[in-house]
């Protein structure tokens, strides 16, 4: 469900397709956004996730609306990357 990122989205957990948390939405850039996570939630990115993402070890990372599932409440969803 590709859509521009808002302002809306601005502080919106990202959860990979599983419901895990791999960050929040720290700004809002019309077809990206910059999210910024913690130590603890980079961690648990496999190889294969950040791939997809294209996403390396610094605490903010850019995600492509082309790369969204789904938007709801206080979330952005991934699409399933396997």
């Amino acid at each position: 469900m590709a859509r521009d990122f808002t302002d809306d989205d601005v502080g919106s957990n990202v959860l990979d397709a599983e419901g895990n948390r791999l960050g929040r939405v720290r700004q809002a850039h019309g077809d990206h956004a910059t999210v910024e996570s913690t130590n603890e939630e980079r961690e648990g990115l496999t190889d294969k996730l950040k791939d997809f993402l294209g996403w390396g070890d610094s605490n903010e990372n850019d995600l492509s609306s082309e790369q969204v599932d789904s938007y709801g409440d206080n979330e952005v969803r991934l699409r399933d990357h396997r």
